[in-house]
């Protein structure tokens, strides 16, 4: 039997009431109030949520009023096959969706999946398939059905009377021509169904599939279908995306963003749970959401969800896609608790309450875009072509349309990019931003050369022999090499043959001298400060590769942190 867990709190009025969790009986589940059985199947998983809803004595009753979107994910997550009970329980206007949000690519409808959902029809018995040709939209029925049929003569094109007769005992009178002979065995049988219980209605939808312009009923029928999903949440794609658009975390004021009433409660009847088993909050955002979700915050959760999905035209039938999204949802509505409640709980639960969460969500992806403007502005800057490469890496990840913090901020020696979760990443990736700036500023005002173009320098003879392989840090050490061997603080390639005495004047048993990092620390903050960081960096290169070489294993070929010319 399927485990049921009996939820910590209950809803009495306007009070909540807590009580012990533990493990019900079926017949325990099916005491309980149907409101209450329908909370638990909302918040159930997959195969679990399905069994729950299979252990209701009432499920025919408790199927409908879940919201649409949760089923088709349900449906999308089973497998239609696993899920056949639940297909001829879910009502006219769930299917209506459904339909929507399967069969369409664009501003076309389908007919590999329109088929799919004839067949599950067919399978669900005549009774079924009766219920959606008299219930769902007509001129959905009518485009369906001319994905696969043509109509080329009605029952006046018949001269010969026996013929006409013949015609009208086969099919109303109507000549039916398929499209493939596959399509055929499941359309032509759902047109039986149809022509045998519903005479009127069969005609009338032969006429039409007969008259009936396809390009211009597409587009009608398209027309209606945006306006029922937006019913759900999902507006035309170019218009979802607004919910990227900037706000200026500066001048963001809560009372400028306060919800007016929403009117987001469906008729469907029960909140939509899917919002919280296909991802789950974390950091702030989970402790706000720790005490639950009204059914109002649950709704617009769910419209907020959509319309990212609409905007980043995501597959609302993949349920890893929508558990990305609404992780996306979720990560960015965090960003922005934790900047307008500076980590209280108390003022973060006021803030989700209060404001719109479109106004949240928009408010921590602009967090975001800060770091990308600034990263984007250093990357047209002098010296950019040269960066180092966990620098190099991060400018790569700020600058993405959703910008992303480079890993290797966390942890040194890591590689890679994840989204933006907290106000951590975003100081982290901040600091690194601001050492990076100084570093440029540093080779573009307080050194005695500017730094060549790329396609000026000639490296001939020289190791590397490339300079796409050369980093700012190659032409500081080089030039600091330069300097303690006497020369002027140049980056002119360092001679092959002073390699040994350098090794000896800035190496110490395989360490790199104490005193160099601290007097070069000291050099580069006394020109600019806070580029103390920048020499530390650059020496750790020595340190983890110059140093831990003997002399005589000294191969520039092989070494970093310096322009070598060879002899």
């Amino acid at each position: 039997m399927t485990r049921i867990e009996l939820p910590r709190e209950k809803k009495v009025g306007h009070l909540t009431l807590l009580r012990q969790q533990r493990s019900l009986t079926s017949r325990e589940f099916n005491a309980l109030t149907a409101d209450e059985r329908l909370e638990i199947i909302r918040h159930a998983q997959g195969m679990n949520k399905y069994n729950l809803m299979l252990e209701a004595a009432d499920v025919a009753e408790l199927v409908p009023r879940l919201a649409a979107q949760e089923v088709y994910l349900l449906i999308k997550e089973m497998g239609s096959e696993d899920v056949t009970e639940l297909l001829d329980l879910i009502s006219t206007d769930q299917l209506t969706t459904i339909l929507d949000l399967d069969c369409w690519q664009g501003d076309t409808l389908q007919a590999e999946p329109s088929l799919v959902w004839m067949q599950y029809l067919l399978d669900g018995g005549e009774e079924r398939v009766i219920r959606a040709i008299k219930e769902l939209d007509f001129l959905l029925l009518v485009l369906m059905f001319k994905k696969f049929v043509t109509v080329p003569r009605g029952p006046e094109s018949y001269d010969d009377d026996d013929e006409r007769m013949e015609a009208m005992v086969a099919a109303g009178g109507y000549e039916l021509e398929f499209h493939d002979p596959e399509s055929s065995k499941v359309v032509s049988a759902v047109l039986d169904i149809v022509f045998r219980h519903e005479r009127e209605e069969f005609t009338r939808l032969m006429e039409c599939v007969r008259w009936e312009q396809e390009a211009m009923l597409e587009e009608e029928v398209y027309g209606q279908r945006v306006g029922r999903l937006q019913d759900h949440g999902f507006p035309d794609p170019f218009e979802a995306q607004r919910v990227y658009a900037r706000l200026d975390p500066a001048s963001f004021a809560v009372e400028n963003h306060r919800k007016k009433g929403l009117g987001l409660v469906s008729e469907e009847g029960a909140a939509p749970g899917f919002i919280l088993t296909v991802a789950r909050p974390r950091d702030l955002l989970a402790e706000v959401l720790a005490g639950g979700l009204r059914p109002e915050t649950a709704w617009e959760l769910t419209f907020l969800l959509n319309k990212v999905m609409s905007a980043d035209k995501v597959d609302v039938g993949d349920l890893a896609s929508v558990q990305t999204a609404m992780e996306e949802v979720y990560r960015y509505l965090n960003l922005a608790l934790e900047e307008l409640s500076e980590g209280d709980v108390a003022r973060a639960a006021t803030c989700f309450d209060d404001v719109y969460l479109e106004s949240l969500f928009r408010l921590g992806f602009s967090l975001t875009l800060e770091l990308q403007q600034r990263a984007l502005r250093v990357r047209k800057s002098a010296g950019a072509s040269y960066l180092d490469g966990p620098f190099r890496a991060l400018l790569d990840g700020l600058v993405r349309k959703k910008p992303r913090l480079f890993e290797g901020v966390l942890e040194e020696n890591r590689g890679g990019e994840r989204p933006f979760a907290t106000l951590r990443d975003l100081r982290l990736a901040g600091e690194w931003l601001e050492r990076l700036e100084l570093q440029l500023q540093l080779f573009a005002g307080h050194f005695p050369f500017e730094l060549p173009l790329p396609e000026s320098l000639d490296l001939s003879g020289c190791y590397p022999d490339d300079a796409a392989d050369l980093t700012l840090s190659d032409f500081f050490l080089t030039a600091l090499a330069n300097r303690l061997q006497g020369r002027d603080f140049l980056p002119e390639p360092f001679p092959q043959a002073e390699l040994g005495a350098l090794h000896d004047r800035v190496c110490r048993d395989g360490l790199l001298a104490e005193e160099l990092r601290r007097d070069t620390g000291q050099w580069l903050e006394s020109l600019l400060p806070g580029t103390g960081p920048f020499a530390d960096y650059c020496l750790d290169l020595w340190a983890e590769d110059f140093c831990t070489r003997s002399s005589a294993e000294l191969d520039p070929r092989y070494l970093g942190g310096l322009i070598v010319r060879r002899g």
